[in-house]
């Protein structure tokens, strides 16, 4: 081994070398004397294998910076939707609030309980109109017995009611049969009359002519004496009373002919009567069918609704899924119609990550592209990332008043769930996650040489 001398120092080195210059007649002696002792005085080997070995890290690190790969990613914040419409369950009728069979984030199936209302009061209204629609029908019972000519219309009740309207219209009926043959009388006893007054005139008439004779024959036998003047006046009267007899009498005969005629017309009213009792009994009849059965109409279509709002009283799952924001409170009581109780997010639905990309990044961005979510709710230092695929890019802008013009994407998760010490806790709708979408690679030489050049490009272009 070869035990190195040391070196004089600087001064003294240089002082050694204006010596050496000064021996030599010219430059190109020196100049190869130099070189030569260059030459002899190299420096130990370790020294050149640590020069090597910085020289080999220097050029392979800037190799490697080369031709090294990162992802460059555009980070966006959202949270978890799910794929399909979160399906709302509202209150279609207002009331009072019995139970909650479910909580959140519950299982259910379509068709299960969730909610409870009080159905006290439909129950009350059903039972009042059921009450309601058996009466009339009741009563229609009764009304076709007495249209149909029967003594029973199946309860004790309709039966008195029937018997009670039967007598009814037998009194009403045989009133008016009294009431025709009491104008059929009067007819009779006036066509007597009638028959009485026509032979009083045919008598009077009679009489009227033996009156004008003898008043006649006693006329001259006054005038000669030969009769007493009282005879004549006497024979004077009776014929002035057989005049008056027979004009009075056509007028007599005329009255008893009017009285005749209008004891036949209300002979003829009282019999029609008596006949029409019948067939108005049967118009009747059916009129009251007709209305009682509307009203039954009616009283049915009360009774549906009102059974149909008893059975809306418990609300049912539409879907099967899981309970979402659910805010139905028994302290409050009541609910009002159209209240919204609770969401369901349907069953097998995948979750979606919608995010807002910056203006600036969505260039880069495209359908398909990876990227890596961090679950706010899982620290990904601890529980790892969610591996995920862009889905969905919103064509328009909107405008954010925190970040001003965004674009909304939708990353598909290839998983719905964390491992959390040993269990799988699956995620739900509302999270707040960060999405790290992977827009292209860049060489690690070109992230530290980049802000140097954008600096360099910045200075220049500064006005």
């Amino acid at each position: 081994m070869t035990i190195d001398s040391p070196r004089p120092a600087p001064a003294t080195q240089a002082a050694q070398a204006r010596q050496t210059r000064q021996q030599f007649a010219n430059p190109e002696d020196y100049l190869s004397y130099e070189l030569g002792k260059a030459v002899r005085e190299l420096p130990p080997l370790y020294t050149r294998l640590l020069a090597g070995s910085l020289s080999l890290l220097v050029f392979g690190s800037i190799a490697w910076a080369h031709f090294s790969k990162v992802d460059e990613v555009a980070t966006t914040n959202g949270e978890l939707i799910p794929s399909a419409q979160i399906r709302p369950v509202r209150a279609l009728d207002g009331g009072v609030l019995r139970e909650v069979r479910v909580k959140e984030g519950d299982e259910v199936k379509q068709g299960d309980v969730l909610i409870v209302q009080d159905p006290t009061q439909t129950e009350t209204a059903i039972a009042r109109l059921q009450e309601s629609a058996k009466l009339i029908r009741q009563d229609i019972a009764r009304l076709e017995a007495e249209r149909t000519g029967r003594s029973t219309a199946g309860t004790s009740t309709q039966d008195q009611l029937l018997a009670a309207r039967l007598q009814d219209f037998d009194t009403r009926r045989a009133a008016a049969i009294a009431e025709a043959n009491r104008q059929q009388a009067a007819i009779g006893a006036a066509r007597a009359e009638l028959a009485r007054l026509q032979e009083n005139l045919t008598n009077a008439r009679s009489q009227l002519a033996n009156a004008q004779e003898r008043e006649r024959s006693l006329r001259p036998l006054v005038a000669d004496g030969v009769v007493p003047r009282f005879d004549y006046l006497e024979a004077r009267d009776r014929l002035t009373e057989a005049e008056n007899t027979v004009n009075s009498l056509p007028q007599s005969i005329a009255a008893q002919q009017q009285q005749i005629r209008q004891a036949e017309q209300s002979y003829q009213a009282a019999l029609e009567t008596a006949n029409g009792l019948s067939a108005q009994r049967q118009s009747e009849i059916l009129t009251q069918l007709n209305q009682r059965r509307e009203e039954l109409t009616n009283l049915e279509g009360q009774i549906a609704q009102t059974t149909t709002q008893q059975d809306r009283s418990i609300i049912r799952a539409p879907v099967s899924g899981r309970v979402y924001n659910l805010e139905a409170n028994l302290s409050e009581g009541t609910i009002e119609p159209g209240e919204e109780l609770l969401s369901i997010v349907p069953q097998d639905q995948t979750l979606l990550l919608e995010v807002k990309v910056l203006n600036r990044d969505i260039g880069f961005i495209s359908e398909g592209m990876p990227a890596k979510v961090k679950l706010a709710t899982f620290p990904f230092q601890e529980f790892g990332t969610i591996q995920g695929t862009v889905e969905q890019i919103s064509p328009n802008a909107t405008m954010d008043q925190n970040l001003g013009l965004v674009y909304t994407a939708q990353v598909k998760l290839d998983r719905t769930s964390m491992r959390v010490r040993g269990q799988e806790v699956d995620l739900v709708p509302g999270m707040a996650a960060t999405a790290e979408i992977v827009t292209r690679q860049k060489s690690v030489l070109t992230f530290l040489v980049e802000p140097i050049t954008r600096r360099f490009d910045e200075a220049f272009s500064v006005r």
